[in-house]
């Protein structure tokens, strides 16, 4: 069996991690200096990425959300009409029973 060492513990503040180092390849890629030379030229030669169609689905209906409006203008209207002619009524044990399940989830709301 291997005898164990004793590990030193000094009071050295730890320094903080900056990030990973990247090579000269991945910093000509991310400046778009392609003409470097080395392993970052190669990667104008002609390197292709082809998404399945279902992320170009995805990426065509994240573009129509966000397209839409964050409020429905028509269910606002109904509301303001029905609180106007004294027809709105807030069921008590509902709105109860939403902060309670906002509150167990942690979530505010």
């Amino acid at each position: 069996m291997e005898a164990l060492s004793a590990m030193k513990i000094d009071d050295k503040p730890i320094l903080p991690v900056v990030g990973p180092a990247r090579n000269d390849a991945a910093a000509a890629i991310a400046d778009g200096d392609t003409q470097r030379g080395g392993a970052a030229g190669a990667v104008q030669g002609g390197d292709t990425v082809k998404l399945s169609s279902g992320v170009e689905r995805f990426a065509k209906m994240s573009e129509a959300v966000q397209g839409l409006p964050d409020i429905r203008v028509e269910r606002v209207e109904e509301l303001k009409k029905s609180i106007a002619a004294g027809q709105y009524k807030v069921n008590a044990r509902d709105v109860a029973e939403k902060m309670l399940m906002t509150m167990k989830k942690g979530v505010a709301v």
